[in-house]
């Protein structure tokens, strides 16, 4: 039995929660929250049996072998490293930090303590990932567009000059590393490291994106171009481009409605129409995997794509 301990009440980490009710080797012990009332009131909910709420980490500590770290973006590392120092197995949302040399620190730290760490990065997890992997091993897929464009429920408090969740500067950072984490770390998991950046951003008051356009040169020459917008919503899906085939996919986070199409034939199959399951049945099972099999060498090339997918976040940044 792995016990897990939780740190944020929002959706979801519901989500994440009731997943885990459904395994038969978690156990939920604590839910961490600033406020002790909103944990019970979290734990009623979720009807999460023998669990408690507490406000202190240090009170995790003695009751937990992994933490689910759900906080706002900017308290992942503080929070991660708390627990990694403390030999706790963590699983953390993403962005894993702000910084490349934050998330590299992390990753020492988890190989010096012998214990997992994660990010909750669900598109490269999910099943039909494999199907975007196999087109791009048959087709050698030269160019990429990838759409992340999602209108914000916070749109209407930027507009009223307050930024705050997502896109505070310094626990959101807008849309660079709350949202274009997504396409860059689907980039990086199809073709690999990156090269060079080029990217514009348009900026908030509070000097944080609200969109980002970037285009990433591979390593292995393959070209990435994503759009990401915070204030608008995307229809047209994103793409994989080789000479003699064209793969399509909507919602990125979640893969959906994968397409085919055959430029020779001028046919178009459908792949992949919907997966039902939550993505953290992915994650969560991995993770437990990892756990239980002290599979480090698995845990060390995920947390590689982790450290690259920051690092392209700060050259974005870092261009404009």
């Amino acid at each position: 039995m792995i016990r897990i301990g939780t740190i944020g009440t929002s959706w979801i980490t519901e989500d994440f929660v009731q997943e885990g009710i459904k395994s038969k080797i978690v156990k939920f012990t604590c839910c961490y929250s600033r406020d002790k009332n909103k944990g019970k009131a979290f734990i009623e909910k979720n009807k999460m049996s023998k669990t408690i709420a507490v406000t202190s980490f240090q009170d995790m500590v003695e009751i937990i072998d992994a933490v689910y770290i759900a906080s706002p973006n900017g308290l992942h590392y503080e929070q991660a490293k708390y627990f990694l120092t403390q030999q706790k197995h963590v699983l953390v949302e993403k962005p894993i930090t702000f910084t490349y040399e934050q998330a590299l620190e992390l990753t020492k730290i988890a190989k010096l303590n012998n214990v997992i760490l994660m990010e909750a990065m669900k598109t490269i997890h999910l099943p039909q990932f494999g199907e975007l992997i196999e087109f791009n091993k048959k087709n050698n897929a030269f160019c990429a567009t990838l759409s992340m464009n999602q209108y914000s429920s916070k749109m209407t408090e930027v507009k009223n000059g307050v930024y705050t969740g997502p896109f505070d500067d310094k626990l959101g950072k807008g849309s660079t590393y709350d949202m274009l984490v997504y396409p860059v770390a689907l980039a990086v998991a199809l073709f690999g490291k990156v090269d060079d950046v080029k990217s514009f951003g348009q900026k908030l008051l509070n000097n944080v994106n609200v969109n980002d356009s970037v285009i990433i040169k591979h390593e292995d020459g393959t070209l990435t171009n994503i759009m990401c917008s915070k204030s608008a919503t995307g229809v047209i899906g994103s793409e994989l481009l080789s000479e003699n085939a064209t793969m399509t996919f909507g919602r990125l986070t979640m893969l959906e409605d994968i397409k085919l199409f055959d430029r020779q034939t001028g046919k178009t199959e459908q792949v992949f129409k919907l997966n039902k399951e939550s993505g953290f049945k992915y994650i969560l099972d991995l993770f437990i995997m990892m756990i239980l099999n002290n599979d480090f060498t698995l845990r060390d090339n995920f947390l590689s794509l982790t450290c690259e997918t920051i690092r392209v976040l700060n050259l974005v940044e870092n261009n404009q």
